[in-house]
């Protein structure tokens, strides 16, 4: 117990555990209906309407990091959870296999944070890979709005380009704003670029779009400019 104990409440191990408690406490407040279960969502993965120039872009990058590992669709407050739980269990065995020499309080600190990050890519991984699989579960379970309810809504490009083989953005839900991959066949649409959802690409998971001022001016067959 005394060995455990060194190593999970030494550094970085205690980081990814005080993390990972905060999220349990998040878990607990939301179980008691403090606060909504998707509040993490819309803060972590927000449209950046209101945000600032720079994060915006970081959390465009986010979302767009999540679709490109194929866990577009699952809570944020799942993948958080189970990422510092991984993060934390690699960290452990981490420090455990490489030894801390005593007296060297800089040098400890060095090995410290590369550990840190070594566990947070390994947490990563091993994420992607426990949670890549339970995207047709969480589809089933609260499935997201369907090509119906999103045909004609708009939205914005938020990675570089939008064109026939990549690209992703942000689509106005009336929410909190819905992240979702985008292609253009037509034309490169380049990032800031209002768009319109005009059919949807199921073998891809994706959306056709054109940009607005192009939906605007003229008329594509079997859809109306949103109002």
């Amino acid at each position: 117990m005394s060995a455990f104990l060194h190593y999970a409440l030494g550094f970085p191990t205690f980081i990814f555990g005080a993390l990972l408690l905060c999220m349990l406490l998040y878990w607990l407040i939301a179980l008691l209906g403090l606060v909504e279960t998707d509040s993490l969502d819309q803060w972590l993965l927000f449209d950046g309407s209101d945000h600032a120039h720079g994060v915006e872009h970081s959390v465009s990058a986010l979302a767009g990091l999540l679709l490109k590992v194929g866990l577009g669709g699952i809570p944020a407050t799942v993948i958080l959870t189970v990422l510092l739980l991984m993060s934390w269990l690699a960290s452990y065995v981490l420090c455990h296999l490489v030894p801390m020499p005593e007296g060297w309080a800089w040098l400890n600190l060095l090995i410290g944070s590369a550990l840190a990050v070594a566990a947070l890519v390994l947490g990563f991984a091993a994420t992607v890979v426990l949670l890549r699989p339970l995207r047709g579960l969480v589809a089933r379970i609260a499935p997201p709005e369907t090509p119906q309810v999103l045909l004609g809504r708009t939205g914005l490009v938020r990675s570089g380009v939008v064109n026939a083989t990549q690209g992703y953005g942000s689509v106005d839900d009336g929410g909190g704003g819905l992240n979702v991959q985008m292609r253009s066949p037509d034309r490169d649409l380049p990032r800031g670029t209002e768009i319109v959802l005009i059919e949807h690409l199921p073998v891809h998971n994706a959306w056709r779009v054109v940009s607005k001022a192009e939906f605007d001016g003229n008329e594509i067959p079997g859809l109306q400019p949103p109002v």
